[in-house]
């Protein structure tokens, strides 16, 4: 085939970039809805649990936060040669230039960082709180 006709337009990257955006976020939305879950949990049982529980309840926390963590990488991947191949385009759009700009920007640093530190964030939490937080005496009761 023509080289021409499996390259893809500057759109359809376009809406590449903001469907894998879309997807990043998705994925962190269910990683906040599992460490909410564990909060649940940790409150109302785990903090009562033998040591054996808690470390398998902490296991299986991380094996689904890298689930979510790998997919939120793949997307982000797709979403950089996006962008690469969206700077190379010769005249592009206004959507185009803004795109590209915010996510070289200060903001798209800063939110790259945010999204990235946040995983770290969640994961410390959930272990304190799982090994090392108690309840208070008027709360336990």
């Amino acid at each position: 085939k023509d080289k021409r006709e499996a390259m893809m337009s500057e759109l359809d990257l376009l809406n590449l970039a903001r469907s894998a955006t879309q997807n990043e976020v998705n994925w962190f939305a269910q990683l906040i809805t599992i460490n909410f879950a564990m909060i649940v949990a940790i409150y109302y049982f785990l903090n009562q649990a033998k040591i054996a529980l808690r470390i398998f309840a902490f296991i299986a926390y991380i094996i689904g936060s890298l689930i979510f963590l790998g997919e939120i990488l793949i997307e982000s991947n797709i979403k950089t040669y996006t962008l690469i191949a969206l700077k190379a385009v010769s005249k592009p759009s206004l959507p185009t230039q803004v795109m590209i700009a915010a996510s070289e920007s200060w903001l798209g640093t800063a939110t790259a960082v945010v999204f990235t530190s946040s995983f770290w964030v969640l994961w410390i939490g959930i272990f304190y709180l799982l090994f090392f937080w108690k309840k208070s005496a008027h709360v336990a009761h």
